[in-house]
């Protein structure tokens, strides 16, 4: 019964996704000649599109008939190989009982984190929905350990399954033309101003947003599912606390793994590649599952190493997916995910001055104002450095040493090789590869002059997620420890791309209570929206208006001085620079519903049992967990840096933790979670405090006091769970309550957009005294006994 159900539900999603691209495709010929107004032959478009495209929709209607061929042919066989697979699996023995049950952590953990990463560089859209790929791997990895004492476990469904779906990721945003999936697939919500439906879209445009949505969370879900299966049944023949214990040391490995792949930049096609030699291991155990693992697995790197454009080089650094492309006047443009990032500048005096263009002249001088309305310094530190850009400029306006600091390696890699003027060969230059705030924490040195480049693209990016690198970046905090890097002559200027007033207003008011209440200087280019902002330790700005009007420029600082807009500012507890108010994420209502519906419609299908009592405490645990973990991420991030190692180095450490808790209440014979609950409760209690007080000042003691304060509560919270684990039932069944649980604290985290992420302790506080009471009830002391 369960497998029909699964093929069955296979077999429905699949036809289900491959009507998908001709649905984008209808929705943005709609959005351009329907909805906007615009008078064309509507119906004649469409048609000439569709002829274009049809080579893209024929490959994917001819692998779905296939998909569909070989599904119908091996109903029976699919239902064999997953009863021989749950028999071998059950065969296993020690010591390779344990070495699988670590394997197979790590191997879900490493498929998880790659998936995610590909979706998001796909879909710009699930950044905005943040958490939304791993609710997706969590559903499925979560009823896959509940179903795992069922009959069949049918692994050898998950390579083609994960085939479809990113061949139908990459139909999606490559097949169906220029720019198709990145106008129908915008956020549907105005996050700057509210977090509301946008009243600029078409219904018709819901429609196909929350329609991607829910199928590629059942795509997902289903994919994972039989992973998770993997990994409970080998769980369940091994001794509980020795299981979890194994379990979390393969999940730090797949952690490293991962993270190993991305420091090397490579491409998706290794990623994958190395999550199915991991699966094929496991469908070695007859010729025909190991046949179908490979053909599908082929098909899958194919696609993926396919050129989609051989004009556009793909380089996926550690943190994004850049494509690179060169222009027509031998320059580079930089896109991130589809989206413009930024282009490289040939703004050299001689350039500039044989250039007939008006436009080079205004664009070089756009960089080079804040020196010439500042003074030419000698010491400088750009953040958001990019290519060379805003490097450069400071050259050549004469600054003998240059602090170049940009989070993404490949970026600098790029301008090394590409920038015509080559500011990173100069012997006064320095790169750093780091993000702007670590920098502005431990730099000891003192500059004339802080430079705020463009970071992370905020001109056309800003929509796509809450909190992003460059968010504690623009917290006043944030530009209180950039002024302490300026000396007693020093000056700041940031240029930014203002969305909307509010936004302008709350980068005004920031950099006056940095600066003890001196409101900055504020220009306005007269051809766009771009501002720039100067602050000076002195306050003796003063603006040429001859300067400003060849800039094309006004000067607007009693304009914002008098403003009456309010605004809600940016700290480090709430560093979401982009929304100018606090509101309630209700526009996450529409994702959270898909989660939920497809959770349910999967446990309903599968004929999934109640949840038991002993569940309750496991999944409270899960959740709690979960919010611990976001609170701690964010705050060792600020410390060491939200560089991809750090953050690498972070989610290992806080696994390690919950192992070493897991040896501790081993080796120590622990049985009772009372005094482990305690002590949680307690370390919650103390970082709370220490975070409402400003938290430790930057430094050795400082970075350690706070790994001291964060790292505790995981400590502890794994004890009560390893202590809770000795009392409970199977432990698939517990690690399945345990996954959903955190799939809750992942939504409860937006609660952080309106209340803050020390509200988030708080939160856990809660959570955790609720698992602490259901590990005490009587009725399920009872059962447990």
């Amino acid at each position: 019964m369960f497998m029909k159900m699964y093929v069955r539900l296979v077999k429905c999603s699949i036809v289900a996704s491959a009507i998908l691209p001709p649905l984008v495709l209808l929705c943005t010929y709609y959005l351009y000649y329907v909805h906007s107004g615009v008078q064309d032959d509507f119906w004649g478009k469409l048609h000439e599109r569709l002829f274009q495209v049809g080579p893209a929709l024929a490959a994917l209607l001819a692998f779905l008939l296939l998909l569909w061929y070989v599904a119908r042919r091996l109903d029976a066989p699919l239902s064999h190989m997953a009863l021989t697979q749950a028999t071998h699996l059950d065969s296993f023995r020690t010591p390779w009982l344990e070495l699988a049950i670590a394997v197979t952590a790590g191997l879900s953990l490493f498929l998880e984190l790659a998936m995610i990463r590909w979706q998001v560089s796909i879909f710009p859209l699930l950044a905005f929905y943040k958490n939304f790929g791993l609710f997706a791997c969590f559903i499925g990895l979560g009823l896959g350990y509940a179903l795992a004492g069922r009959r069949g476990v049918p692994l050898v469904v998950t390579i083609p399954l994960l085939a479809w779906q990113i061949l139908l990721q990459l139909v999606l945003k490559y097949g169906l033309g220029e720019g198709r999936l990145n106008s129908a697939m915008a956020p549907p919500v105005t996050e700057q101003l509210h977090m509301g439906l946008n009243p600029a879209y078409s219904p018709f445009q819901y429609v196909v947003i929350y329609y991607t949505l829910t199928l590629l969370l059942l795509l997902t879900a289903l994919a994972f599912l039989p992973v998770g299966q993997l990994c409970g049944r080998l769980m369940n023949q091994s001794e509980k606390l020795r299981a979890y214990g194994l379990n979390l040391l393969g999940s730090v490995l797949g952690v490293a793994a991962i993270h190993a792949v991305s420091y090397f930049w490579t491409p998706p096609v290794v990623w994958f590649g190395v999550a199915i030699l991991g699966l094929i291991i496991f469908l070695a155990y007859d010729r025909l599952p190991l046949m179908i693992g490979g053909v599908s697995g082929l098909f899958l790197l194919l696609a993926l190493s396919w050129p989609v454009d051989t004009n556009v080089q793909h380089i996926y650094s550690p943190y994004q997916h850049i494509e690179r492309q060169y222009t027509e006047d031998g320059l580079t443009n930089i896109c991130a995910s589809g989206h413009f990032l930024q282009r490289v500048h040939d703004f050299s005096k001689d350039f500039v001055a044989q250039s007939k263009d008006p436009d080079v002249k205004r664009r070089a001088l756009f960089y080079e104002l804040p020196y010439r309305l500042l003074g030419a310094p000698e010491r400088v530190v750009a953040v958001g450095a990019g290519t060379g850009n805003d490097t450069a400029a400071a050259l050549r306006m004469g600054a003998k040493a240059v602090d170049a600091v940009e989070i993404d390696p490949a970026i600098i890699a790029i301008g090394e090789a590409a920038h015509p003027e080559r500011p990173y060969q100069h012997p006064g230059v320095r790169t750093i590869v780091n993000d702007a705030r670590s920098f502005f924490r431990t730099t000891t040195g003192e500059y004339d002059m802080v430079v705020y480049g463009l970071l992370d693209s905020h001109s056309v990016l800003s929509h796509a997620a809450n909190v992003r690198l460059d968010s504690f970046v623009y917290t006043e905090e944030g530009f209180r420890e950039a002024r302490r890097c300026l000396n007693e002559k020093g000056a700041l200027a940031l240029s930014f791309f203002v969305l909307s007033p509010e936004l302008g207003q709350k980068v005004f008011v920031m950099l006056k209570n940095a600066f003890d209440g001196r409101p900055p200087v504020c220009l306005r280019a007269m051809y766009t929206d771009f501002y720039l902002y100067l602050q000076s330790e002195q306050g003796n700005i003063e603006i040429p208006p001859e300067l400003l009007a060849q800039a094309q420029f006004v000067d607007i600082s009693q304009e914002m001085r008098s403003r009456e807009i309010t605004t809600d500012i940016s700290t480090d507890d709430w560093p979401f620079f982009y929304m100018p108010h606090r509101v309630y994420p209700f526009s996450y209502l529409g994702m959270i519903a898909a989660v939920l519906g497809v959770t349910v419609l999967l446990m309903l299908s599968f004929g999934q049992r109640r949840p038991q009592p002993m569940h309750a405490p496991f999944f409270l645990l899960g959740a709690g967990f979960m919010l611990v973990e976001t609170k701690g991420i964010t705050e060792l991030g600020l410390q060491f840096g939200n560089t991809w190692q750090v953050i690498g180095i972070v989610i290992s450490g806080i696994l390690g933790m919950g192992f070493l808790a897991n040896l501790v209440v081993q080796w120590g014979h622990i049985q009772r979670p009372g005094l482990p609950l305690l002590f949680l409760l307690l370390s919650l209690v103390g970082g709370t405090l220490v975070s409402w007080y400003g938290g430790f000042p930057a430094g050795f003691w400082g970075r350690w006091g706070t790994v001291a304060v964060l790292t505790c509560p995981v400590f502890f919270s794994g004890m009560v769970f390893s202590t809770a684990l000795r009392r409970g039932g199977d432990i698939a069944g517990l690690m399945s309550a345990n996954l959903l649980g955190a799939m809750c604290g992942g939504m409860l985290e937006y609660n952080a957009m309106k209340f803050g992420y020390l509200f988030l302790y708080l939160l856990a506080m809660i959570i955790y005294a609720l698992a602490g009471a259901t590990l005490f009830l009587p009725k399920l002391r009872g059962r447990q006994t």
